[in-house]
């Protein structure tokens, strides 16, 4: 059995995302179409002599113990009592409150990764269940490249992924904290019945169509635009350069354009002008690639 193991963890972006009202449960229910992007975190597990220890190293925005990867970590152990001990590097690359799904996809790496280091005996769907328990887009990223995702997020239909377009990914330089988000949502929305209701079939469907034609739009994007205009500036730098679509991914803060023609480099070059923090990135098959 391998001493240490690397997981690459992918990045996402929402294609399209409908928010509804705030749920018995106190969630929102959503609908959204998630796509896998190249811009990953890379995690490194190794296994050491000394049972119960987590050594876990990484710049993260809280506490070592608060992150996903360490809540991970407890999961795995409580579903399997496996008290090996282990060491876990993260490279961070996503930038965290963009609404790229850093921590989710960390702490799907980090079950894959333990899975494939320990070999606990859990097949993918109890480590989706144990995802699910973590966060709840953390079940995505345990899956294909793409997927329509409802309910809090923990119910995904994968679908298959494009490979026909690149992106560029625009982090405006500061985090949008979702609990914030959502409040923000709450107050300034009290009524979502106007906003477009597309069927999970349809937004399929709009996924495999014309890029410049797609109907897709996000919940969030005119409420936080309105408070933070750089979003609304960064879109517009996207299509300016030549994007097909662009949107606000998430609850925000990062902007992504979808490029089919060139302009990549142009839009690069503005963002990172304006203070951005941009990346060149491209559709994956698969969210994790273990080696």
């Amino acid at each position: 059995m391998a001493d240490r193991v690397r997981v690459q963890a992918a990045a996402k972006v929402n294609l399209h995302l409908r928010v509804y009202r705030r749920r018995e449960d106190g969630y929102h229910g959503i609908l959204s179409l998630f796509q896998a992007v190249s811009l990953v975190d890379s995690i490194v597990i190794s296994s050491l002599k000394k049972s119960n220890t987590i050594e876990i190293d990484g710049d993260f925005d809280c506490p070592t113990e608060a992150t996903t990867v360490y809540e991970a970590v407890r999961a795995y152990r409580a579903a399997t009592g496996n008290r090996t001990g282990l060491a876990i590097s993260v490279d961070k690359r996503i930038p965290a409150g963009a609404g790229l799904g850093g921590g989710s996809s960390d702490a799907a790496a980090t079950l894959l990764g333990l899975e494939a280091l320990l070999g606990g005996g859990l097949n993918p769907e109890a480590l989706v269940g144990l995802g699910a328990g973590i966060g709840s887009d953390v079940p995505f990223f345990l899956g294909s490249g793409a997927a329509i995702v409802s309910g809090r997020g923990e119910a995904v239909d994968q679908i298959e992924a494009r490979s026909d377009f690149s992106l560029v990914l625009a982090y405006p330089g500061f985090p949008m904290p979702t609990r914030e988000a959502y409040a923000l949502l709450d107050r300034r929305r009290p009524d979502d019945s106007a906003e477009p209701d597309p069927s999970s079939a349809a937004l399929a469907s709009a996924y495999r169509g014309e890029i410049p034609s797609w109907p897709f739009a996000n919940s969030f994007e005119p409420v936080i635009g309105e408070a933070r205009p750089s979003i609304v500036r960064a879109k517009a730098i996207m299509l300016e350069a030549g994007a097909a679509f662009s949107a606000m991914s998430g609850s925000g803060s990062a902007i992504f354009g979808v490029f089919e023609e060139g302009g990549e480099d142009q839009a690069l070059e503005r963002l990172r002008a304006e203070g951005c923090e941009a990346y060149a990135a491209s559709p994956l098959a698969r969210c994790m690639a273990l080696d």
